[in-house]
């Protein structure tokens, strides 16, 4: 098991934002997170990251309790957060300078691999959206933490690139062997990337069902419009608006 939060509770102020949540993620699984927006799905990746402290409860990576710790996990905001003043590869190399441990060559190795090789040298007013937020990601996976915790990344982009965006990721993830949680407020995206789903309360934040998708990686995209894929869609979101006893 890769991540594992045991029985999470955490107050802001005089708010209970999340109380008594446990959800774990295996080695190499893709896990998505779906509930109500303001329920305290980013609040949960502060926790991860050692950005806050549980009031009550556990997190382990790799068997390891990580309660308030920092730097042990590749985190992804809902914005860009490229610096203009970077070129592409310098942005990509940021997380390697912190890290003190700069591989030019590994960075041409994951541009190569995502397509962009060409926009090496480019700076981030040059590109579209779509292209900033693969920047984005890149700098995610060169830090070679092997969680990656993904904040909605897709939220901004319009329909078409966000499709486009979630065949990339497909893509990318396929030679890039991760594991990886995962924010969204599309079903349809969830079920599409997801090995799992944990499907959310409004806060104080708890698991309100948890969902196996039962297709493989392989055939998920040729099964959107069939009556299985469907009917999932359904059930998640009945499971999502349904309240909690």
């Amino acid at each position: 098991m890769k991540l594992s939060c045991n029985q999470l509770s955490f107050r802001y102020k005089t708010e209970k934002v999340i109380e008594g949540l446990t959800i774990h993620v295996n080695d190499g699984e893709f896990v998505s997170l779906i509930g109500p927006s303001g329920s305290g799905k980013s609040t949960l990746f502060y926790l991860i990251g050692g950005l806050y402290q549980p009031d009550e409860g556990e997190i382990y990576l790799d068997q390891q309790k990580i309660n308030g710790k920092r730097g042990l996990v590749s985190y992804m905001p809902q914005t860009f957060s490229l610096f203009p003043w970077r070129t592409v590869k310098e942005n990509i190399s940021l997380g390697q300078e912190i890290e003190k441990r700069r591989n030019p060559q590994e960075i041409d190795q994951l541009l190569e691999k995502a397509g962009l090789a060409d926009f090496a040298n480019h700076f981030p007013y040059e590109l579209s959206g779509g292209m900033q937020q693969r920047i984005a990601f890149l700098r995610a996976l060169a830090s070679k933490k092997n969680l990656l915790c993904l904040d909605e990344p897709f939220g901004s982009l319009d329909a078409l690139t966000r499709t486009e965006m979630q065949r990339w990721l497909f893509s990318i993830l396929t030679k890039e062997k991760r594991t990886v949680l995962f924010i969204t407020h599309s079903v349809e995206e969830a079920i599409l990337l997801s090995d799992r789903i944990y499907v959310l309360s409004s806060k104080p934040m708890r698991v309100k069902a948890e969902q196996t998708v039962p297709f493989s990686r392989e055939e998920r995209w040729e099964k959107r419009e069939t009556s299985d894929f469907l009917q999932l869609r359904k059930q998640i979101e009945e499971m999502l608006y349904t309240k909690s006893r």
